[in-house]
């Protein structure tokens, strides 16, 4: 192989329900680039090694010994100085929202967005070789078994360490919206306005951002405005804040106050006034 792009890279592979299976031999010396598009890959080594440099950051060498879950729209520059067979498979994003939904898989909502996930080959090895002596095999129950066996490595990635690389397509719009919420909350922000800069529907966005994160973006939009409250009222009046977060009822912003914090905002001046002095 002495070139790589979308289309080659089907020549030697399969494509089923749930996943492309991509296999590559290189047999010379080989340096370019490729990306992994809009699905999550997991990269494996058959034999020999590759250096690549990820998202033009990270820079490593891996082997028959490791393997790389690569998150979706990654660009990847790699390099092979020796014969290289190479063993990909591409997994479906709808593959894996459904199994992490079936196992109520959540990832850190605060935690920075996961560029990569380099393991041991070991804590998968079983069913990737499944995976690839079926792929080898000439029979007509070919991708079904495929299809079988994508589930099973799927959920073994989503129930390890992995769950938050994996799911970083997820992730990358998820986090795109807490962004958005985190910078103009202070804007009058809504839910609707999420869903349109996401290219969502209100409905389907409230729906995922939950099965995701495990609040609704109304509660997350909700708890920004009430952890900024406190701040503000170390230095500004009850109402003040109110009126400065978009809560022209004086009498619900106490409401929703005491229920997230157990004190209403006057006790929470109090307590602060009183531990100063």
């Amino acid at each position: 192989m002495n070139s790589f792009n979308r289309k080659l890279e089907m020549n030697d592979g399969l494509e089923t329900k749930y996943m492309k299976v991509l296999y590559y031999d290189f047999n010379s010396y080989y340096k370019g680039s490729y990306k992994s598009y809009e699905y999550p890959r997991l990269c494996t080594i058959l034999e020999g090694e590759k250096r690549v440099t990820i998202n033009s950051n990270e820079k490593f060498i891996y082997n028959k010994d490791q393997f790389i879950l690569l998150p979706s729209n990654s660009s990847v520059e790699m390099e092979i100085q020796k014969p290289t067979k190479a063993f990909v498979l591409e997994i479906s994003n709808e593959l894996i929202h459904n199994i992490s939904n079936q196992i109520s898989i959540k990832f850190n909502v605060e935690q920075k967005e996961v560029s990569l996930f380099k393991s041991k080959v070991n804590l998968i090895d079983d069913v990737l070789n499944k995976i690839h002596n079926v792929f080898l095999q000439n029979t007509k129950n070919k991708e079904f078994l495929l299809d079988l066996y994508a589930q099973e490595i799927t959920y073994s990635l989503l129930t390890n360490e992995l769950s938050n690389s994996l799911l970083c397509h997820e992730n990358t719009l998820i986090q795109k919206a807490i962004s958005k919420m985190k910078n103009d909350f202070l804007n009058n922000l809504t839910v609707n306005d999420l869903a349109n800069y996401l290219s969502m529907s209100t409905s389907n966005f409230s729906t995922y951002f939950k099965k995701c994160t495990g609040i609704s973006p109304n509660n997350y939009l909700k708890n920004l405005k009430l952890n900024e409250a406190k701040k503000r009222l170390l230095n500004e009046s009850v109402t003040d804040v109110a009126y400065d977060l978009g809560y022209e009822n004086i009498s619900y912003f106490i409401k929703i106050f005491k229920e997230k914090f157990g004190i209403t905002p006057k006790q929470f001046q109090l307590k602060d006034f009183n531990l100063k002095f």
